[in-house]
């Protein structure tokens, strides 16, 4: 399912999309198929490893899945169900940072993570990105693997949303 969302302006738009990939990552966290490659991506990982678990799944989503933003002034969501089944299927797999993001997170929490939406703007300008923190840990599946997201930059507008 492909989701075209409208927002209202500024931090309330913000809010709102952030809601929204929550309740898209929540319906997908009992998918088999979500937890079947959930289950894949952290087999090299103890049983008990859970940043171990948060890094190779954030290296899972940087493999499967292609990065490429939504057209202008449109925010278009992408259901995790949906590119975990391209994914099993073989096919190319796309999104930008919110849909790597409810992907990236719905695989966390199917294996009993706790995962939180961190939407941010650098630098004082306004909102214009998000990614994952778990476990401390920032994951940010747009960026280079072992990065801290935005780095040399500051996170000027900050909000969360628990997943």
């Amino acid at each position: 399912m492909l989701s075209v969302t409208w927002q209202a302006g500024g931090e309330a738009g913000v809010r709102q999309v952030l809601a929204r990939m929550a309740g898209l990552s929540n319906g997908a966290i009992l998918d088999p198929l979500i937890r079947d490659q959930a289950a894949s991506a952290v087999i090299g990982c103890g049983k008990e490893n859970r940043k171990c678990w948060c890094a190779s799944l954030m290296l899972w989503v940087n493999r499967k899945v292609k990065f490429v933003p939504d057209a202008t002034d449109v925010e278009l969501l992408h259901d995790p169900r949906l590119m975990a089944r391209g994914i099993a299927q073989g096919r190319q797999v796309y999104g930008d940072c919110d849909d790597l993001s409810m992907y990236l997170a719905a695989l966390l929490k199917s294996i009993g993570l706790r995962p939180v939406f961190r939407a941010v703007g650098y630098d004082g300008r306004p909102f214009q990105h998000v990614y994952v923190r778990c476990e401390g840990m920032p994951l940010d599946s747009t960026r280079d693997s072992w990065s801290v997201s935005g780095r040399g930059h500051v996170e000027t507008s900050v909000l969360e949303q628990v997943v």
